[in-house]
């Protein structure tokens, strides 16, 4: 799905004019939902599983 796909999609589901702020609102989705794929691939391609954090005592001294 491209950017102007999304936002033709996001304004299908608004009744009414469009205000600034529903413009904002959705390419902030557009730029969260971009990140988190971009990050989940950066992990995949480097073989990081998502679940391993150094929230699992890495830290611990």
């Amino acid at each position: 799905m491209t950017e102007n796909e999304f936002l033709d999609y996001c304004k299908s589901q608004v009744n009414g004019p469009l205000k600034d702020e529903d413009i904002i609102l959705m390419l902030t989705a557009w730029g969260g939902i971009k990140h988190s794929l971009g990050y989940n691939k950066a992990l995949d391609d480097h073989g990081i599983n998502a679940n391993e954090g150094s929230q699992d005592g890495d830290n611990q001294k």
